[in-house]
C-alpha cells in the first residue's frame, strides 16, 4: 500500500491518510471575518478530493491580530462560531471522514494598524521591513490577555465543531517573534524564547482538554542575523514534547522574505499593481526601488527545488519524538511517499498544489497523476492581497516572471 494513504494515528486522533491540506489564506470571509458559504464549497471540494486533513487559512484571534488581508476569517468572538459550523457542515458533507483543524494566530508586527485600527504589537521594537509598521512593545498583561485570546479562540473552535487547532508560530507572526533571537530582545521573563508558546498551549489543553488535538506550525530557521535556525527549532520541539502537541509542521521564513517561505516565480509587475504595500506608491518611488534596490532584493530570494524543507524536516525527527509533517515543494507522488517510508515523517502538507487540483490526493490514489501540475508561478499568493477569492491562475505570462 503507498504509505501516502495509510492511517495516521496520533495522540488523541486518528486520520485516514498522511496528506494534509496546509493553511492557506482563502481569501472568503467578510468585511467582519465571518467565513462566508464560497469558503465551505472549497473544503468539500478538498476533502471530497481526498485530502486526509484541512487546515484553514490563518484565522485572527483578535482584531489586534488580524492581517492586512482583506477577507480573512476570524475566530474572535462568539457569534462567528455559527458560520464556522456552517462551513464544517459543508466539507463534512462531501467526505464526514475528513478532519479539520483551525489555524490560529495573531499577527503581532506583522499587519498594519490602518487595517486594525491598533497600534501592532510586537515582542520588541524592531519593525518589520515588509511592512514598515511602528511597533508597540507588548507588556506582560498584554501577553498574558493575548494568551488567553488564543484559548479563548480553541474554546470556539471545539465549539463549532473542528478536530483540533493548529497554533501558527511560524513566518514572522507573533509566536514565532517570542521563538526569533532577532525579535525577541527582551529582558523580562519573556526572554525565554519558548515559553509564550508553551503558555499558549498550555492554556488551550485548560480550556479545550487535554484530549484536545492541538498541532503547532513552525519555521526550522527565517532569513535573518541574528535570526532563528534549525537548533532554536529542535530545542522549541523538545519542549512540546510534554505539553501534549499532536505534531508539528515544519516551514520556513518569516515576512520579511515572504517569497523564501514558498519559493518560486516572482511576478514583480503583478505584485507591484496589486499589493497594497506598494501600489500606493508614486510612480517615480517605484522606479527608484526597482533600479536601485531590486536587484538586491532578487539576490536574497531562494531558489525553488522540490521537497525544499525536506532536509530540516528530517533532522528535527532524528529529535524529537513528535511526528513531524513537512511542507514546501512537494510535487511528485513519489517524493511525498518517500517523506514517510525512506525519510521517517509522518505526513506531508500540500497548499499550492491543492490550489492547483484540489482533488490531487484521489488522482494518487486511483494512479491517474504522479505529479502535481502547479508550475509555483505564485500567482496565487500575490492575488491574495487583492481582497479576490483564492483561485489558481495559471496563465502567469513569461514576461511577468522573476525566478
Amino acid at each position: 500500500m503507498n504509505p501516502l494513504f495509510e492511517p495516521l494515528r496520533l495522540r488523541h486522533i486518528t486520520l485516514k491518510n498522511r496528506i494534509f491540506r496546509s493553511a492557506t489564506y482563502e481569501g472568503m470571509g467578510d468585511a467582519a471575518g465571518f467565513p462566508q458559504p464560497l469558503l465551505g464549497g472549497l473544503y468539500g471540494r478538498l476533502a471530497a478530493g481526498g485530502a486526509g486533513a484541512i487546515i484553514t487559512g490563518f484565522a485572527f484571534i483578535s482584531k489586534e491580530g488580524r492581517a492586512m488581508q482583506p477577507r480573512q476569517c476570524g475566530i474572535d468572538s462568539d457569534d462567528k462560531i455559527g458560520s464556522w459550523k456552517a462551513v464544517l457542515d459543508q466539507a463534512r458533507a462531501s467526505a464526514p471522514d475528513v478532519k479539520l483543524f483551525l489555524q490560529i494566530a495573531h499577527t503581532g508586527r506583522q499587519t498594519r494598524s490602518e487595517i486594525t485600527g491598533l497600534p501592532a504589537a510586537g515582542v520588541s521594537e524592531r519593525k518589520c521591513t515588509y511592512f514598515r509598521q511602528k511597533v508597540s512593545v507588548l507588556r506582560e498583561d498584554g501577553i498574558l490577555r493575548i494568551i488567553d485570546e488564543f484559548a479563548r479562540a480553541a474554546v470556539r473552535a471545539r465549539s463549532a465543531g473542528f478536530d483540533g487547532v493548529q497554533v501558527h508560530a511560524a513566518h514572522g507572526y507573533l509566536a514565532h517573534q517570542f521563538l526569533s533571537p532577532w525579535t525577541n530582545t527582551r529582558t523580562d521573563r519573556w526572554a525565554a524564547p519558548d515559553l509564550f508558546l508553551e503558555e499558549v498551549i498550555r492554556a488551550i489543553k485548560a480550556g479545550c482538554g487535554a484530549d484536545f488535538p492541538v498541532l503547532v506550525k513552525l519555521s526550522s530557521a527565517d532569513d535573518n542575523v541574528p535570526g532563528l535556525r534549525l537548533e532554536n527549532t529542535i530545542r522549541t520541539v523538545k519542549k512540546l514534547e510534554g505539553a501534549g502537541v499532536e505534531a508539528c509542521e515544519l516551514s520556513y521564513g518569516t515576512m520579511e522574505y515572504p517569497l523564501n517561505i514558498i519559493r518560486g516565480a516572482w511576478p514583480i509587475e503583478t505584485a507591484l499593481r496589486i499589493n497594497p504595500l506598494f501600489n500606493r506608491l508614486p510612480g517615480p518611488a517605484l522606479k527608484l526601488w526597482k533600479l536601485f534596490l531590486l536587484k538586491s532584493h532578487l539576490r536574497r530570494l531562494l531558489p525553488f527545488e522540490e521537497n525544499y524543507n525536506l532536509a530540516a524536516a528530517v533532522e528535527l525527527r532524528k529529535s524529537t519524538g513528535l511526528p513531524i509533517i513537512t511542507v514546501g515543494g512537494l510535487r511528485s507522488a513519489q517524493a511525498m511517499s518517500d517523506c514517510i517510508s525512506k525519510h521517517g515523517l509522518a505526513a506531508v502538507s500540500l497548499c499550492r498544489p491543492l490550489i492547483c487540483e484540489p482533488d490531487l490526493p484521489l488522482k494518487f490514489l486511483r494512479g491517474v497523476s504522479l505529479r502535481s501540475e502547479c508550475t509555483q508561478c505564485n500567482l496565487c499568493t500575490i492575488y491574495s492581497d487583492s481582497g479576490q477569492p483564492l483561485s489558481c491562475r495559471k496563465e502567469v505570462k513569461a514576461d511577468d516572471t522573476e525566478q
